[in-house]
């Protein structure tokens, strides 16, 4: 099944609203003390819409038989003191239907982030993954990515 990777159209923010609280849920099961329950299907899609058109973002889908498979969604930071970045693509978002995983999405929307970003003017890509997603991990390091922070959290409730 061929994959073709195009920017996300706002006809497309309610698809990919579907697919973010998939991975939404992935990361709450992973850790719900950490992540937030945000399983809001209109405000996902009103963000994911508005970052659409943003000058300093880029939401991509995944198609596959004209069917959204998929999507990754990237900001340009030029700086960001927190993270201690300049000039970086922050790669917040990628997820494919698991049905589509192993027919080179993943991969292809990883070019597609890289891409942007160095048109953005970006000289690397981050992005942050849960610890315990061993898959995405592996994914991610067969892609070509290091990892470079731990991030660490206590509990103050």
């Amino acid at each position: 099944m061929p994959v073709v990777i195009r920017r996300a159209r706002p006809e497309d923010a309610a698809t990919v609203a579907v697919f973010a609280l998939k991975l939404f849920a992935q990361h709450r099961e992973y850790d719900p003390e950490r992540f937030a329950d945000l399983s809001n299907a209109a405000g996902a899609e009103a963000y994911y819409g508005s970052r659409m058109s943003s000058p300093t973002a880029a939401v991509f889908v995944a198609e596959a038989e004209n069917k959204v498979v998929g999507f990754a969604y990237l900001e340009y930071q030029a700086v960001n003191y927190p993270e201690l970045l300049e000039n970086a693509g922050w790669l917040h978002d990628l997820y494919v239907d698991e049905a589509a995983r192993g027919t080179g999405a993943g991969k292809a929307l990883i070019k597609a982030a890289k891409d942007a970003a160095k048109t953005f003017g970006a000289d690397k890509l981050v992005l942050m993954v849960a610890a315990k997603n061993e898959h995405a991990r592996d994914f991610f390091s067969r892609t070509g990515l290091r990892e470079t922070m731990v991030e660490m959290t206590i509990d103050l409730r």
